[in-house]
C-alpha cells in the first residue's frame, strides 16, 4: 500500500468502537473481523457465497470497494506469483474451473486468486495463537498490516513451529501457510491500533472441484466411488510429496515462472 489505511477510519458507519454491532470476542482475539467470499467445509453441500447480516454486508462491499484495499489485495497475490508460482497456477487449475462451473460464486477482487478475505478491523486486531484448519494446508496466507504502533515493540508475527518471531511494520505483507504452523501477533501498547487484510482459501474447494464438484461423501455414494475417490486421493503419502513439489526452492524460481508462465 502507498500510504497508510486506517480500516477504521475509514468505516465512519459506526462510532465509537463500542457500538459496532458485531461480537468482538471470539476464539482468535478480541477484535471485529469481517469475512467475505467463497466458502465450502464444515457441512457444506457445496461451495457458496459467505452469507452475511444487512449492516456486515454494506461494511464488506465499501472495504471492497476501496481502491488502496483493492490494490493491496491485488498485491498479495502477486506476491504469490512471484514466489510460488507452481503453487499459484495450481490455484487457477482449481479455482477457474469452479467459478465456471458455478456461476453464482462470487470472487472478491478481479485482481487477486485467492478466493477469500479477511478484514479485521481493530481496532486492536491482536490474534491469538491458532492455525487456520479450514485453509488448504499447503495453501498460504496473506496478511497485510496496517494501523499504528511501534513495530520494534508491538505486533510481532509469531511463527510456532519455525520458532521466529519477527517485526510486522504496518503497510507490510507477510505470507505462510496458516493451517499447519500456529501463528499470532504479540501485543499493542495502550494506544496503539492494528488492523489487518487477511487473504486465503479454504481447503474444501480444492477437494470439491478434485472429486468432480462433489463431496467426499456424494463421490463414495456414486457406482464406483470408492475407486474413484482412491485414485483422487494417491496412495498414501503421494499428496504430501505432490504439495510439497509445488513450493519452488529459491534457485529454482527463474526456471519455475519460465515454465509457469511463459507460454
Amino acid at each position: 500500500m502507498g500510504t497508510v489505511i486506517d480500516l477504521w477510519v475509514a468505516l465512519p458507519l459506526y462510532s465509537p468502537y463500542d457500538s459496532f454491532p458485531f461480537v468482538t470476542n471470539h476464539r482468535r482475539g478480541s477484535f471485529i473481523p469481517v469475512t467475505g467470499g467463497i466458502s465450502h467445509g464444515g457441512g457444506q453441500k457445496r461451495p457458496g457465497n459467505l452469507a452475511m447480516p444487512t449492516t456486515r454486508r454494506r461494511i464488506f462491499d465499501k472495504l471492497r470497494a476501496n481502491k488502496d484495499i483493492r490494490r493491496a489485495c491485488g498485491f498479495q497475490s502477486s506476491i504469490f506469483r512471484a514466489f510460488g508460482p507452481k503453487l499459484f497456477v495450481d490455484y487457477v487449475n482449481h479455482l477457474q474451473p469452479l467459478f465456471e462451473h458455478d456461476p453464482s460464486l462470487r470472487h472478491n477482487f478481479s485482481n487477486s486468486i485467492l478466493p477469500t478475505v479477511t478484514f479485521n478491523l481493530g481496532p486492536k486486531s491482536v490474534t491469538f495463537e491458532h492455525a487456520d484448519e479450514l485453509n488448504r494446508p499447503l495453501g498460504w496466507c496473506f496478511v497485510t498490516n496496517d494501523g499504528h504502533f511501534d513495530p520494534r515493540k508491538s505486533a510481532h508475527l509469531y511463527l510456532k513451529q519455525l520458532k521466529l518471531v519477527v517485526e510486522f511494520p504496518p503497510t507490510s505483507t507477510s505470507a505462510f501457510p496458516s493451517a499447519v504452523i500456529e501463528h499470532g501477533n504479540t501485543p499493542l501498547g495502550p494506544d496503539e491500533t492494528r488492523y489487518a487484510i487477511t487473504q486465503y482459501a479454504p481447503g474444501g474447494l480444492f477437494r470439491w472441484v478434485k472429486y468432480g464438484f462433489k463431496t467426499s461423501k456424494q463421490l463414495l455414494a456414486q457406482k464406483g466411488g470408492a475407486a474413484l475417490k482412491a485414485m483422487y486421493d494417491g496412495l498414501p503419502g503421494q499428496r504430501r510429496a505432490d504439495g510439497l513439489d509445488l513450493f519452488s526452492k529459491v534457485d529454482e524460481l527463474a526456471s519455475d515462472h519460465a515454465a509457469c508462465f511463459s507460454k
